[in-house]
C-alpha cells in the first residue's frame, strides 16, 4: 500500500515515513507539509491511505479529509495529540477511517493502516472512550439536538465562542477572517435561536464541546 503522510512539523514527519518505508507491506511513502501539498500529492499519486495530522495551518483536518476523499478513493487514519470526544466525532464524520493519538507505537499505526484499508475501522485504546462518547453525542443529535443542525464550521466556532475567544481571536485560531467567524456566528445564532453568549456556553457545554 502505498501512503500519504500528512504533517507539518518536519521532524516528526519525516522520522515516521523513514519507519513506515521499512515496515512489510508499505509501498511509497509521499510526505506533504500542507492542506494544499497532500491534495496536489494525492492527485499525482493516488495513494492507498493517509495518516493526517489534523492541525494545519492552511486547512482544517475536516476540510482535508473530505477533499482528500473526493479525488479517489482513500482510507484516512488521523493522528492526533488531541483525544477529546469532539474532535473524535468531527473527524468521523468528515469521513476519517481510523483514529489515532501520537502516544502511539509505531506497531500501532502500521497495524491501523493495514485494518483501515481492509475495510474496517481503528481507534488506538486511549481513544476508545472518545469515541465511546461521540457515538453517544451523535445518537443524541439524531433525537434532535439544535447542535446537530449546525455546519463542522459553526461547530468549531461555537467552541470558540464559548471558551472565551473574540471573533478576532477564532479567527486567527481558524485560520480564517473576522468577517467569516461573525457570519458563521450569525448563522448558529439564527440556527439554535439565540444571541446571548451565556446560552451559546450552555449550549457548548450541554453538546459536550466544551467542558462545564
Amino acid at each position: 500500500m502505498d501512503v500519504l503522510l500528512v504533517d507539518d512539523q518536519h521532524v516528526v514527519r519525516e522520522a515516521l515515513a523513514y519507519a513506515l518505508a521499512a515496515q512489510a507491506g508499505v509501498g511509497a511513502v509521499v510526505q506533504a507539509g500542507s492542506g494544499r501539498e497532500a491534495l496536489r500529492a494525492q492527485e499525482l499519486h493516488r495513494c492507498h491511505v493517509a495518516v493526517l495530522e489534523p492541525s494545519l495551518a492552511d486547512r482544517s483536518g475536516t476540510e482535508l479529509i473530505r477533499e482528500l476523499k473526493a479525488i479517489a478513493e482513500l482510507r484516512v487514519v488521523v493522528l492526533s495529540m488531541h483525544r477529546d470526544e469532539f474532535r473524535v466525532a468531527e473527524a468521523m464524520r468528515a469521513g476519517a477511517d481510523g483514529y489515532l493519538s501520537k502516544q502511539s507505537r509505531l506497531a500501532d499505526v502500521v497495524e491501523a493502516l493495514r485494518t483501515v484499508v481492509r475495510g474496517r475501522t481503528a481507534v488506538s485504546p486511549d481513544v476508545s472512550a472518545a469515541m465511546v462518547r461521540a457515538l453517544q453525542r451523535r445518537d443524541a443529535a439524531a433525537r434532535g439536538d439544535m447542535v446537530a443542525a449546525l455546519s463542522d464550521r459553526e461547530r468549531q466556532v461555537l467552541r470558540l465562542l464559548a471558551m472565551g475567544c473574540s471573533a478576532k481571536e477564532a479567527a486567527v485560531r481558524l485560520s480564517i477572517s473576522v468577517k467569516t467567524v461573525e457570519t458563521h456566528r450569525a448563522r448558529l445564532c439564527a440556527k439554535v435561536a439565540t444571541h446571548s453568549v451565556a446560552d451559546l456556553t450552555r449550549l457548548a457545554v450541554r453538546s459536550g464541546l466544551v467542558e462545564a
